[in-house]
Order: C-alpha cells, then sequence, then structure tokens
C-alpha cells in the first residue's frame, strides 16, 4: 500500500525504516522521504510508526508509569 503518493513510498518502505532505527517520523522522512512535499500523509507515517514499533511505546509508557510512582 502506498502511504505517501508524492514520493511514491509504500509501507514496506516506512517499516524497512522502522526497522532500521527510524523511531520518529522525522527520521523515517529523512531515509524514506515519506512526508516530505504536501505533508498530508504523516498521520499515515505515524500509525505504521506506532503500528509496526510497539515496543518502543510500551517501554517509554513504562518510563512515564516508573517516574510518576517514584515521585509519590
Amino acid at each position: 500500500m502506498i502511504v505517501c503518493v508524492c514520493n511514491n513510498v509504500n509501507v514496506d518502505k516506512v517499516k524497512a525504516s522502522i526497522d532500521a532505527g527510524a523511531g520518529t517520523v522525522e527520521a523515517i522522512r529523512e531515509s524514506t522521504g515519506a512526508a516530505a512535499c504536501c505533508g498530508k500523509c504523516q498521520f499515515k507515517v505515524n500509525r505504521v510508526l506506532q503500528q509496526h514499533a510497539p515496543q518502543a511505546n510500551d517501554q517509554d509508557n513504562f518510563m512515564v508509569a516508573q517516574s510518576v510512582s517514584a515521585s509519590r
């Protein structure tokens, strides 16, 4: 499925970028060109990022929960 029509970037390219270490929409933009022109696809890119790299989000949530618990 095409994610970025302007630069012809598909989901597989975005996932490969995430697998190579891109952890933000900006990093994916730099490595693939997705969301670099009109920006309409940045939400699609972010959705793929959130779905393809959920372990990073779990770690972030753990760190937030840990810091909240420590502050009490």
